[in-house]
């Protein structure tokens, strides 16, 4: 928060300071009210961040008090993001969007009461939270996620019908972490066949393939253009938003992520 007055209500109510930062979980109900207030708004998708941060169930929300080092320091580099949000190319974005999870992950430490297991009606992000910690094992299985998280496979196939199944979805989450590995300077002298295998495929030829049928270029392609700022075709595979997508249509997206 910059200024003015903020106040949250969830889960009991609470006055936000200049300076202090507020961290909330939308996957929980929160309301709030502001009097001539200006604050900057950092929204990163949980699969990005680490199940001891972002733990399957809710979690409720909290403050950093203005007058911690963890809030100062927080607070800085969610301003300085804000204020040059503008001029990032695609390839700072890469860079910038391996990085600040980590990071923020770093800073805030585990969430409170953050425990393993979850209600039925917690399963999606259950299912979600176990598939994005284990997309490196190649045995990712839907016969394996029913065994490990107890589900039957009927449940698994309702979660993910929109998404064209359980395997399509997995797919989807090993391209896109191959994606931006490939995109990442820090992963810049690594073999496309050990991204490849880390992310959880057998075969660096059938990756290659299914790469350019999802991106339309290949996985060298993909990491010459971020080496080289060729921003345009990049920029396209990294954020799949068009203009004019509302603001819950974009939260929504995040989940693809």
């Amino acid at each position: 928060m910059i200024g003015g007055r903020i106040g949250l209500t969830a889960p009991r109510l609470r006055r936000l300071r200049p300076g202090d930062v507020a961290v909330s979980d939308l996957s929980t109900p929160v309301a709030f009210s502001m009097r001539a207030a200006e604050a900057v708004h950092l929204i990163v998708p949980r699969a990005l961040l680490p199940a001891a941060v972002a733990p399957p169930q809710p979690i409720s929300g909290r403050i950093l008090s203005h007058g911690s080092a963890i809030a100062v320091f927080v607070s800085g580099v969610v301003q300085a993001l804000a204020e040059a949000a503008l001029r990032f190319g695609a390839n700072e974005l890469t860079s910038l969007g391996s990085i600040i999870p980590d990071l923020l992950a770093s800073c805030l430490g585990p969430a409170d009461g953050g425990k393993p297991g979850g209600r039925t009606g917690d399963l999606g992000r259950r299912l979600r939270r176990h598939i994005e910690d284990n997309l490196h094992h190649r045995d990712l299985t839907t016969a394996r996620l029913a065994r490990e998280l107890g589900v039957s496979r009927s449940q698994l196939f309702r979660q993910f019908e929109m998404t064209g199944g359980v395997e399509t979805y997995i797919r989807r989450r090993r391209l896109r972490r191959s994606l931006f590995a490939l995109c990442d300077p820090r992963h810049a002298d690594r073999r496309i066949g050990d991204i490849a295998f880390d992310m959880g495929f057998a075969d660096e030829a059938h990756f290659s393939r299914l790469f350019r049928q999802t991106f339309g270029l290949s996985p060298r392609a993909a990491r010459d253009q971020a080496r080289n700022r060729e921003g345009a075709t990049l920029g396209g595979m990294l954020l799949p938003f068009t203009l004019g997508t509302s603001f819950s249509e974009w939260i929504t997206e995040l989940r693809s992520i």
